[in-house]
């Protein structure tokens, strides 16, 4: 009784819906790679589409994990940061996913200020 507890009253839900949200990309992107495929820019073909998404897939399933536990939530913050804006900065920001991953990296940002 007292580990739950200990992780309520560490819980940050801001946290938890980020980390859910990179958590179930991961999951979508190591198991259905090839609907990712039209998302590849042509300069990350080299991968090839599926090698790239489950790298990818693996990447945001960890650091979903990590937020969903509040496990060090500077350092996995500070990995999505970089990760949103890369994400922005290949495919553009007036588009709806840039807009979507606009809103998560405030909500990243957010949450590293917070863990500071």
């Amino acid at each position: 009784m007292t580990k739950i507890k200990e992780y309520l009253s560490k819980f940050n839900f801001y946290s938890f819906a980020l980390g859910f949200v990179f958590f179930v990309f991961g999951v979508w992107q190591i198991l259905s790679p090839g609907y990712w495929s039209a998302y590849l820019p042509k300069s990350f073909s080299f991968l090839g589409p599926e090698k790239f998404f489950r790298i990818n897939g693996i990447f945001n399933f960890i650091v979903g994990l990590a937020l969903i536990f509040n496990f060090y939530p500077l350092i996995f913050s500070l990995l999505a940061i970089l990760r949103l804006l890369g994400v922005i900065s290949v495919i553009g920001i007036f588009n709806d996913i840039a807009i979507r991953d606009l809103g998560l990296l405030f909500l990243s940002v957010g949450i590293f200020i917070n863990s500071l």
